[in-house]
């Protein structure tokens, strides 16, 4: 029991970090499926107007670094999936890819998510407007559509996003200590309990 609650003292001595976690689960429904990770730089990037001339915007944001899972338009075969990376030289791909985690709704940037799988890149676009409406993350307005080029050529099909932070390690490890101090509590009462025969 003592050593339970030496391991709970080291946990909750280093705390935890903030929400904006560097890796968040994402999920697409609709006309499109799929699911998997997002992976973001530590720290802000910050922008200015030259970096983004198509909305003349300045921010800062989370550049998404990678992502995985897989992706399909509904019936089709599930594919891998891939980040393409935005490119510092060729704007406005600049300020693409920019997650802004602002408590329990982080959305991306209306510059978008631009992906591929083995058959082609999408770009998943207009997260700023509808996230931020919906709230909690889900973006009922958003679409997607073959990437060719900037903002996208093709058909565009409606689709829910999806954008949850994974629970950091100083997060799970709180959790873990906390269930064997509930299970240390029950098994000690358990012990200590006398049954008495009338």
């Amino acid at each position: 029991m003592k050593a339970i609650h030496l391991a709970a003292v080291a946990v909750f001595s280093f705390g935890t970090t903030s929400a904006q976690a560097a890796v968040f689960n994402w999920k697409i429904s609709g006309a499109f499926t799929g699911s998997g990770q997002l992976t973001t730089t530590d720290t802000p990037f910050i922008y200015d107007k030259l970096d983004d001339p198509i909305s003349g915007q300045s921010g800062s944001g989370y550049l998404v670094t990678a992502m995985t899972g897989k992706f399909a338009s509904r019936g089709s075969t599930l594919r891998d999936v891939s980040l393409v990376k935005a490119d510092p030289n060729a704007a406005p791909y600049w300020a693409t890819n920019l997650l802004y985690p602002s408590g329990a709704a982080p959305f991306l940037d209306s510059g978008g998510l631009l992906f591929k799988t083995s058959v082609r890149t999408y770009a998943l676009f207009g997260m700023e407007t509808c996230s931020a409406s919906s709230g909690a993350g889900d973006a009922t307005d958003c679409t997607i559509a073959p990437a060719i080029g900037y903002p996208g050529i093709g058909e565009s099909r409606a689709v829910t996003f999806t954008i949850t932070a994974v629970p950091e390690p100083g997060t799970w490890a709180m959790m873990l200590v906390g269930f064997g101090m509930v299970a240390s509590v029950a098994r000690y009462r358990r012990r200590k309990t006398n049954i008495v025969y009338a």
